[in-house]
Protein backbone atom coordinates (compact mmCIF):
# COMPACT_ATOMS: atom_id res chain seq x y z
CA UNK A 1 0.00 0.00 0.00
CA UNK A 2 1.34 3.62 -0.72
CA UNK A 3 0.36 6.69 0.34
CA UNK A 4 -1.68 7.26 -2.64
CA UNK A 5 -3.62 4.17 -1.72
CA UNK A 6 -4.30 5.11 2.05
CA UNK A 7 -6.89 7.94 0.98
CA UNK A 8 -8.76 5.36 -0.92
CA UNK A 9 -8.97 3.23 1.45
CA UNK A 10 -9.82 5.86 4.19
CA UNK A 11 -12.67 6.65 1.62
CA UNK A 12 -13.87 2.79 1.73
CA UNK A 13 -13.76 3.04 5.51
CA UNK A 14 -16.13 6.22 6.23
CA UNK A 15 -18.52 5.39 3.38
CA UNK A 16 -18.97 1.72 5.35
CA UNK A 17 -18.82 3.64 8.58
CA UNK A 18 -21.04 6.16 7.97
CA UNK A 19 -22.66 5.91 4.64
CA UNK A 20 -20.76 8.33 3.28
CA UNK A 21 -17.33 9.89 2.39
CA UNK A 22 -17.38 12.54 4.22
CA UNK A 23 -13.74 12.47 5.67
CA UNK A 24 -13.14 13.01 9.72
CA UNK A 25 -10.07 11.98 11.91
CA UNK A 26 -8.70 8.32 10.10
CA UNK A 27 -8.58 5.81 12.97
CA UNK A 28 -4.79 5.64 13.75
CA UNK A 29 -4.79 2.02 12.88
CA UNK A 30 -5.29 2.45 9.70
CA UNK A 31 -2.52 5.03 9.34
CA UNK A 32 -0.22 2.73 10.75
CA UNK A 33 -1.15 -0.10 8.26
CA UNK A 34 -0.44 2.32 5.78
CA UNK A 35 2.51 3.13 7.04
CA UNK A 36 3.34 -0.29 7.21
CA UNK A 37 2.43 -1.38 3.53
CA UNK A 38 4.66 1.38 2.43
CA UNK A 39 7.41 -0.09 4.33
CA UNK A 40 6.91 -3.33 3.02
CA UNK A 41 6.72 -2.28 -0.29
CA UNK A 42 10.00 -0.79 -0.05
CA UNK A 43 11.88 -3.51 1.83
CA UNK A 44 10.28 -5.83 -1.19
CA UNK A 45 10.53 -4.32 -4.43
CA UNK A 46 11.94 -0.78 -4.04
CA UNK A 47 15.90 -2.05 -4.74
CA UNK A 48 14.31 -3.14 -8.23
CA UNK A 49 12.19 -0.12 -8.66
CA UNK A 50 14.80 2.27 -7.80
CA UNK A 51 17.64 0.41 -9.97
CA UNK A 52 14.79 -0.06 -12.91
CA UNK A 53 13.70 3.54 -13.04
CA UNK A 54 17.05 4.92 -12.03
CA UNK A 55 19.45 2.79 -14.44
CA UNK A 56 17.59 0.20 -16.87
CA UNK A 57 15.03 2.82 -18.73
CA UNK A 58 18.20 5.40 -19.31
CA UNK A 59 21.39 6.65 -18.69
CA UNK A 60 20.94 9.37 -15.90
CA UNK A 61 23.41 12.38 -15.14
CA UNK A 62 22.87 14.83 -12.11
CA UNK A 63 21.66 17.50 -14.90
CA UNK A 64 19.21 15.28 -16.41
CA UNK A 65 17.94 13.80 -13.06
CA UNK A 66 17.49 17.23 -12.08
CA UNK A 67 15.65 17.94 -15.06
CA UNK A 68 13.44 14.56 -14.12
CA UNK A 69 12.81 15.53 -11.57
CA UNK A 70 11.65 19.12 -11.56
CA UNK A 71 9.45 17.39 -14.89
CA UNK A 72 7.67 15.22 -12.85
CA UNK A 73 7.58 17.72 -9.59
CA UNK A 74 5.51 20.92 -12.00
CA UNK A 75 3.11 18.24 -13.77
CA UNK A 76 2.01 16.47 -10.51
CA UNK A 77 2.08 20.49 -9.06
CA UNK A 78 -0.22 21.67 -12.15
CA UNK A 79 -2.00 18.39 -12.05
CA UNK A 80 -2.77 18.41 -8.01
CA UNK A 81 -3.69 22.34 -8.82
CA UNK A 82 -6.54 21.48 -11.50
CA UNK A 83 -7.49 18.52 -8.99
CA UNK A 84 -6.83 15.69 -10.82
CA UNK A 85 -5.77 12.61 -9.17
CA UNK A 86 -2.15 11.98 -10.60
CA UNK A 87 0.29 9.51 -9.99
CA UNK A 88 4.02 10.56 -8.99
CA UNK A 89 5.55 7.56 -9.87
CA UNK A 90 4.22 7.88 -13.47
CA UNK A 91 5.37 11.28 -13.98
CA UNK A 92 8.80 10.52 -12.77
CA UNK A 93 8.88 7.66 -15.59
CA UNK A 94 7.21 9.91 -18.14
CA UNK A 95 10.12 12.42 -17.39
CA UNK A 96 13.01 9.65 -16.90
CA UNK A 97 11.71 8.40 -20.83
CA UNK A 98 11.03 11.98 -22.31
CA UNK A 99 14.40 12.99 -21.12
CA UNK A 100 16.57 10.21 -22.34
CA UNK A 101 14.35 10.46 -25.81
CA UNK A 102 15.67 14.20 -25.73
CA UNK A 103 19.23 13.20 -25.22
CA UNK A 104 19.62 10.27 -27.64
CA UNK A 105 16.49 9.90 -29.93
CA UNK A 106 17.80 6.60 -31.35
CA UNK A 107 18.62 4.90 -28.43
CA UNK A 108 18.05 7.31 -25.22
CA UNK A 109 15.29 4.86 -23.98
CA UNK A 110 15.33 1.13 -23.23
CA UNK A 111 11.95 0.80 -25.04
CA UNK A 112 11.65 -2.78 -24.23
CA UNK A 113 11.99 -2.37 -21.07
CA UNK A 114 9.15 1.07 -20.64
CA UNK A 115 6.90 -1.52 -22.40
CA UNK A 116 7.38 -3.70 -19.80
CA UNK A 117 6.51 -0.92 -17.41
CA UNK A 118 3.07 0.07 -19.70
CA UNK A 119 2.18 -3.43 -19.61
CA UNK A 120 2.16 -3.89 -16.03
CA UNK A 121 0.46 -0.25 -15.11
CA UNK A 122 -2.55 -1.42 -17.96
CA UNK A 123 -2.96 -4.87 -15.90
CA UNK A 124 -2.37 -2.25 -12.57
CA UNK A 125 -5.68 -0.88 -13.54
CA UNK A 126 -8.63 -3.39 -13.54
CA UNK A 127 -6.42 -6.17 -10.99
CA UNK A 128 -6.76 -2.70 -8.27
CA UNK A 129 -10.41 -2.53 -9.40
CA UNK A 130 -10.95 -6.00 -8.97
CA UNK A 131 -9.91 -5.60 -5.48
CA UNK A 132 -11.49 -2.91 -4.80
CA UNK A 133 -15.00 -4.03 -5.54
CA UNK A 134 -13.89 -7.87 -3.51
CA UNK A 135 -13.14 -5.46 -0.38
CA UNK A 136 -16.46 -3.83 -0.81
CA UNK A 137 -18.19 -7.01 -0.90
CA UNK A 138 -16.57 -8.21 1.86
CA UNK A 139 -17.21 -4.84 4.13
CA UNK A 140 -21.34 -4.44 2.92
CA UNK A 141 -21.89 -8.02 3.00
CA UNK A 142 -19.54 -10.16 5.50
CA UNK A 143 -18.08 -7.59 7.87
CA UNK A 144 -21.27 -6.75 10.73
Amino acid sequence: MSTNAVGPMLGLWFVYKTGNSALSDPPIWMLAFGGLGMSLGLAVWGRRVIKTVGQGITLITPSSGFTMEMGAGLTVLLASKLGFPISTTHCLVGAVVCVGKVKDPKQGVEWGLFRNILLTWLVTLPACSGLSALIMYILLNVVP
